[in-house]
């Protein structure tokens, strides 16, 4: 089967898709190295819709590495272009990132969630509480900032509440009445030892690392979460969901209906295949819960940004060191763009992983000439 696999970087899922024994054809907006070894590939072109570049392909199928959040309707642009679309439900997907949809959520499920509010762009504003700018159509913590009185909100912006904590994400399996839970990870966002800034996500260390007396409710929880989730929005096949853990409660903040980022993780540690998963899901097959998804080994994925700007070295010998999201030699890195990704093997603790991470974020700035 050709799968045309689509999103801003589409590597990691389009390498599950070809360890699952299809063809992938990728479309996104880097055309890496480690890309192109093993799926054929085209520039995304923004001026063109989905349902043409799709029809010029000659695929079975397509998946969603990231955006199908922001564009729900692109999910109909390719059914109508003849394309099967492998993700859940439009309505599913757009319901899932209506702010207010998710206060019923968790109003129904008991769950907590930090107050959000929707001026209008330009109005006077003001509230108690630390907040956040945040935009309804966003990824990776682009376009996240801190709110203060005197900011004025734009067109396409809300205001969050802001929850101090550890940024906790799951992934999980749906049939759209219930879930099966994946994996738990730290998400990684603003590292300065990545060359990360702000709140710019550059990745996750799986599994989460909770307290000894903590796991066993804290795993409870994160099950049921995945779960109601799956059951109110009615999800199908891969999805995941972000929260701020404050060390006693889970703060629900964002659901992405697609195979997310840390999936790659899971694939890893747990020895599966995702895509494979992703499609029996979504013909309502889920597999059975594993244990141990808050226990180590330790295993991580930090996105390399550039702290200024730079040039990529010949990276022919990155495929030695574990180093995925290949530049090509030459290529432009601007300051504060992703250089490529590092997975680190498994680890005793998160500590270590961050610690492997950070030593390979050096390596890579050297190489490039810092």
């Amino acid at each position: 089967m050709r799968v045309l696999v689509l999103g801003a970087s589409a590597r990691a899922v389009a390498e599950s898709v070809a360890r699952a024994g299809h063809e992938p054809v990728a479309v996104d907006s880097f055309g890496d190295r480690d890309l192109k070894k093993i799926a054929s590939w085209r520039r995304r072109d923004k001026s063109q819709p989905l349902g043409t570049v799709a029809s010029g392909l000659d695929v079975d199928g397509a998946v969603f590495a990231s955006g199908i959040e922001n564009r729900p309707e692109s999910i109909a642009e390719l059914e109508e272009s003849g394309v099967r679309v492998f993700s859940p439900p439009l309505e599913s997907v757009r319901r899932c990132r209506d702010q207010r949809e998710l206060d019923k959520l968790c109003a129904r499920g008991g769950f907590s969630r930090p107050r959000t509010y929707f001026p209008a762009p330009g109005e006077e504003f003001s509230v108690d509480s630390r907040c956040l700018v945040k935009r309804f159509k966003s990824g990776a913590g682009t376009g996240v900032r801190e709110w203060d009185s005197g900011l004025k909100i734009r067109d396409g912006e809300y205001i969050e509440e802001r929850i101090e904590g550890i940024p906790l994400s799951i992934v999980f399996l749906a049939d759209g009445k219930s879930a099966v839970l994946c994996g738990t990870s730290r998400q990684l966002a603003g590292e300065r030892a990545l060359g990360a800034s702000g709140f710019a996500w550059c990745g996750n260390i799986m599994p989460f690392e909770a307290e000894t007396s903590r796991r066993g409710a804290l795993l409870a929880e994160l099950r049921r979460a995945a779960r109601e989730i799956a059951s109110y929005f009615g999800l199908r096949g891969a999805s995941g969901a972000d929260f701020m853990y404050d060390g006693d409660k889970l703060w629900l903040l964002e659901i992405n209906p697609r195979i997310s980022a840390s999936f790659e993780l899971v694939e890893l540690l747990y020895g599966v295949n995702i895509f494979s998963l992703h499609l029996d899901a979504l013909d309502g097959r889920l597999p059975q819960e594993r244990d141990g998804l808050l226990d180590g080994p330790f295993r991580g994925k930090g996105i390399i940004y550039a702290p200024s700007n730079l040039t990529a070295p010949d990276t022919g010998t990155w495929y030695n060191y574990s180093r995925h999201d290949i530049p090509h030699p030459g290529s432009l890195l601007p300051e504060g763009a992703p250089i490529c990704t590092a997975i680190t093997p498994n680890l005793e603790s998160d500590a270590r992983v961050m610690a492997r991470l950070a030593d390979e974020a050096a390596k890579v700035w050297r190489e490039c000439g810092l």
